[in-house]
């Protein structure tokens, strides 16, 4: 005989329903101490961005100079009790480095005399073939730099070597080559060549 199974599993789903909707809803405790707690935060938060503390009340203070200059007209004495009884240092340092002179002797001014000075020269590349080292006097010259291109032999071989100066001065020298660097050349050296006067 053939059995309902329908009738069955409506009974069974109104009891499993109803346990199922009071497990859904939270609890008004959770609810309300959950919005406490957010509420209690954004008051702390508030509250700190814009606390300020009162300024503490500041005191009137004699400055030192006025301490140093009485303008009352005391004796010695009572002066000498005074300075026993407050010793209060007055520090002049920034008047006095203002005043400071400092002398130097003349011998200390004086260039030393070497018989030696020095000549600075700027070799930026040495090449075996002639031709590049022409194309590299030219480039040089489109920076805005003369060069000259002198033969050396090395190795029992001839080389050509393309330099600049030579200059007097080793600032000069500096800046020059750091020109060339910005405009590529990045292989030129200083060298200092001894001068006998």
């Amino acid at each position: 005989m053939p059995r309902d199974y329908v009738k069955k599993r409506k009974g069974n789903k109104k009891s499993g329903a109803s346990r199922g909707k009071n497990n859904n809803k939270p609890s008004f405790g959770l609810v309300f101490s959950a919005l406490l707690l957010i509420s209690g935060l954004i008051t702390l938060l508030v509250y700190l961005k814009w606390y300020q503390p009162a300024p503490a009340p500041i005191k009137e203070k004699e400055s030192v100079i006025e301490k140093k200059q009485p303008t009352k007209i005391i004796s010695q004495k009572e002066q000498t009790k005074n300075t026993d009884t407050e010793e209060v240092p007055f520090y002049k340092t920034h008047e006095e480095m203002v005043n400071k002179t400092v002398e130097i002797p003349l011998e200390d001014l004086k260039l030393p005399d070497e018989k030696y000075q020095y000549e600075y020269l700027m070799p930026c590349g040495s090449f075996r073939d002639k031709k590049r080292a022409e194309e590299l006097k030219a480039q040089i010259a489109l920076a805005g730099y003369e060069s000259k291109i002198n033969q050396v032999k090395a190795d029992s071989s001839l080389w050509h070597r393309v330099e600049l100066g030579p200059y007097k001065s080793k600032r000069k020298t500096e800046s020059i080559r750091h020109r060339l660097q910005d405009n590529g050349f990045n292989y030129c050296k200083i060298w200092p060549k001894r001068k006998i006067n």
